[in-house]
C-alpha cells in the first residue's frame, strides 16, 4: 500500500496517451547557406539547421577536433584549485577524492585518480554508500578520507551544498576542494575553491558541463601548470590526457548533459580510446555488454554501459565500478563487470515491478489523471531505482514525476517547460533535503510527510505549469518520403554524431508507408517489411502492446539506419511513433 496515496474511485486502465508531433523549427536561409556554403546535402543540412547550425559552425560541429576545447582557466575557482593541488603534489601530501555514487562521480573519480597519479601523486578515494550515507559529502566520508591520510579532499560531482561537510573537514585540518555542476545555493561552502560552472559569478559558458568535464578541465589546468614550472622531467614525462577521454565520454553521455561544444569533442574521442581497448577495465565492460568496438556510437554509452557502472551504486558499492575502471587486471576485471551485469539485471527486474506498480496507482486516480506533477510513493521500493522509475513514468505519462522510496529517499525527473529544482524549492518546507537541477532531483521526505509535499508540489505545478505543456512531445526533422531512404542517405546523416541530448538522433516523419509481413520478436518488440522490394523493415523497440494497429497506411517517425547483422547489412527505420495516415 503507498504511503498516503490519493488513489480514489478505481477507474480502467488507459492506454498512454498520444504524443504531439512536432516538426522541429529550421530557418530555410540557414538551410540554404550550410546546402551552398558548406556544401551539405539538403537532409544533413536540415537537421543542422535545426539544432542551431549555421555554416561558420559546421566545420567544428561535424569535426570536432581537440582544438576547439575552450581554455580550461575561465572557469571561477579554477587557480585556486591548482594552486592548492601543485601545492599538495610538491609537499607530497594525500589527496582524497569523494565521488557520487553515479556514472558521472564514479567516471570523475576514476579520471582525478588516474590523473594525480600520472602527475606523482598519493591518492585515497571513496564514494558513498546511497544507502547509508544518501548523496552528498558526509561527515562519515569525510572521516574515512582523513583516516586514509588526506590534507586535502577534493569532491566530485557533489559538495556545492555541502557547507557543514567542509567546515567539518576544515576542523580536522583538511582543506576542500568543490568539483560540481549542480544547482548552486546561495551561499557556497568555505572551500579553497569551488569549481561550478553555474555559480552566479562565472561566465565561463560551461553550463552544458557534467562534473566529469569540469574535471578534465581542471586536469589540464594542472598538467599546464606544471608544464609552465617546468615539473615535467624524463623520469616523469607530461601524461598524455586523451587516454583518459573514454571516461569523460562515458559519463558525459550518461549523464545526460547536452552534447554540444566541447561534449562533442570529449564523446568523439572518448569513442576512439574506447574502441582502442585501451583501458582494461573498459574493455571488460564492452564485453559484457556485448558491444562491436568497431561500431561504437554514443548511444552504447548511455543505454549499455552506464546502467551497468550506475547498477553498482544502485544496489550495491559503487566503489566496485571504480576498481573496475581503474584494473590492471583481465581476470580481475571479467570478474567485476559480471558482476555489474548481474547487478544490472537485477536492477532492471527491480525497476520494471515499480513501474508497474506506480503505472496502476496514477492510472486508477482521477486525483493523478488531474494532477499536472505525479508524486508517488512506498516504503516498498527500493530507494535505487526511482530515478530510473521516475524517468519512465515521465515518457508514459509527460509529466513531471517524483518517486519516493523507502525511508523517504526519491527521486523527480521532469519535462522541458518545468523547472523542477525551483519547485523543490518552492516547497521546501515540505522536505528534510533535497538537491539537483531543473531535469533531475532527489530528495528525502519525512515520515507521514508524502501527502503534504505531494499536495504543494501539484499547488505550485498548477500554477507554473500550463496544461498545454503537459503531454509527449516527440520533435522531428520534417518529412522524409521511404523512396529517398537508403543506405547513402544513412550514411550522411551519421555525419551529425555523435548524437544525445541537444543533438538528437535525426529522426523524419515518412508518410504513407504500408507494412507487411508483422512478426512479434523477443523482449516486446516487432518488426514489419515497409518496403519489399528493398528489404527494408521496420522495428519498433518495447511497444508490442501496439502491434495491432501497426497496418493498413500510417505515417512513422523513425530514425534511418544501417543494421549489420552476421556480415549483412541492410536499411532499416527505428520507429518512434506511428499513427493512421494523415491524422494530425
Amino acid at each position: 500500500m503507498s504511503q498516503q496515496s490519493t488513489a480514489s474511485s478505481p477507474r480502467p486502465k488507459r492506454a498512454a496517451k498520444p504524443a504531439k508531433w512536432l516538426e522541429r523549427t529550421a530557418d530555410p536561409d540557414v538551410v540554404r547557406r550550410l546546402q551552398d556554403d558548406a556544401d551539405l546535402p539538403a537532409p544533413l543540412a536540415r537537421v543542422m539547421a535545426g539544432r542551431g547550425i549555421d555554416a561558420d559552425g559546421a566545420q567544428p560541429y561535424l569535426q570536432p577536433r581537440l582544438q576547439q576545447l575552450p581554455d580550461p582557466a575561465r572557469l571561477t575557482g579554477m587557480q585556486a584549485a591548482i594552486d592548492r593541488l601543485v601545492f599538495a603534489l610538491k609537499a607530497k601530501e594525500t589527496v582524497g577524492i569523494f565521488g557520487d555514487y553515479d556514472v558521472d562521480g564514479v567516471t570523475s573519480t576514476t579520471l582525478l585518480w588516474d590523473v594525480l597519479e600520472m602527475l606523482g601523486g598519493e591518492v585515497v578515494a571513496t564514494v558513498p554508500d546511497r544507502l547509508v550515507e544518501g548523496y552528498g559529502l558526509s561527515r562519515a566520508g569525510v572521516d574515512r578520507l582523513v583516516d586514509g591520510g588526506a590534507k586535502l579532499i577534493v569532491t566530485v560531482d557533489c559538495g556545492v551544498t555541502a557547507r557543514e561537510e567542509v567546515a567539518y573537514a576544515k576542523e580536522k585540518g583538511v582543506d576542500v576542494i568543490v568539483i560540481d555542476h549542480h544547482t548552486v545555493p546561495v551561499e557556497l561552502p568555505a572551500a579553497v575553491a569551488v569549481i561550478n560552472p553555474h555559480r552566479h559569478d562565472d561566465d565561463s559558458g560551461g553550463e552544458h558541463l557534467c562534473a566529469v568535464g569540469v574535471t578534465f578541465n581542471l586536469c589540464l589546468a594542472l598538467r599546464r601548470a606544471l608544464r609552465d614550472q617546468g615539473l615535467f622531467t624524463s623520469s616523469r614525462p607530461e601524461p598524455d590526457l586523451r587516454k583518459v577521454m573514454d571516461l569523460v565520454a562515458l559519463g558525459t553521455v550518461a549523464d545526460v548533459v547536452p552534447l554540444v561544444q566541447e561534449n562533442r569533442v570529449f564523446v568523439q574521442f572518448g569513442l576512439k580510446v574506447m574502441a582502442r581497448g585501451m583501458r582494461i577495465g573498459m574493455d571488460a565492460l564492452l564485453d559484457v555488454a556485448r558491444l562491436d568496438r568497431g561500431r561504437l556510437a554514443s548511444s552504447a554509452l548511455g543505454f549499455q554501459l552506464g546502467p551497468r557502472i550506475n547498477a553498482a551504486g544502485r544496489l550495491g558499492d559503487a566503489m566496485k565500478a571504480v576498481e573496475l575502471l581503474r584494473s590492471t587486471s583481465a581476470p580481475a576485471a571479467k570478474r567485476l563487470a559480471e558482476q555489474l551485469d548481474e547487478e544490472n539485471i537485477a536492477r532492471r527486474d527491480l525497476e520494471k515491478r515499480i513501474v508497474e506498480q506506480a503505472t496502476k496507482e496514477i492510472e486508477s486516480s482521477a486525483e493523478y489523471d488531474a494532477a499536472r506533477v505525479l508524486v508517488v510513493g512506498d516504503e516498498d521500493w527500493h530507494p535505487g531505482v526511482v530515478g530510473i522509475v521516475a524517468s519512465r513514468l515521465v515518457e508514459r505519462f509527460g509529466k513531471p514525476c517524483v518517486v519516493v522510496g523507502s525511508g523517504g529517499r526519491g527521486s523527480g525527473r521532469s519535462i522541458p517547460k518545468f523547472h523542477l529544482h525551483e519547485g523543490l524549492v518552492a516547497v521546501s518546507s515540505t522536505l528534510e533535503g533535497f538537491g539537483g537541477h531543473a531535469h533531475a532531483a532527489g530528495v528525502k521526505v519525512g515520515a507521514g510527510k508524502l501527502g503534504a509535499f505531494r499536495d504543494a508540489l501539484v499547488a505550485h505545478a498548477d500554477e507554473h505549469l500550463p496544461a498545454e505543456d503537459l503531454g509527449r512531445v516527440l520533435l522531428y526533422d520534417g518529412d522524409l518520403p521511404l523512396e529517398h531512404i537508403d543506405e547513402a542517405l544513412c550514411n550522411v546523416l551519421r555525419r551529425a554524431a555523435p548524437f544525445g541530448r541537444a543533438n538528437p538522433e535525426p529522426v523524419f516523419r515518412i508518410p504513407n508507408v504500408r507494412p507487411r509481413a508483422m512478426r512479434e520478436l523477443n523482449g516486446g518488440h516487432f518488426k514489419a517489411v515497409v518496403d519489399r522490394r528493398r528489404n527494408i523493415e521496420a522495428i519498433h523497440f518495447g511497444a508490442i502492446e501496439r502491434m495491432h494497429e501497426f497496418d493498413d497506411t500510417i505515417d512513422l517517425l523513425a530514425v534511418a539506419e544501417i543494421n549489420e547483422w552476421k556480415g549483412t547489412r541492410r536499411v532499416q527505420l527505428r520507429v518512434r511513433d506511428f499513427r493512421k495516415a494523415g491524422d494530425t
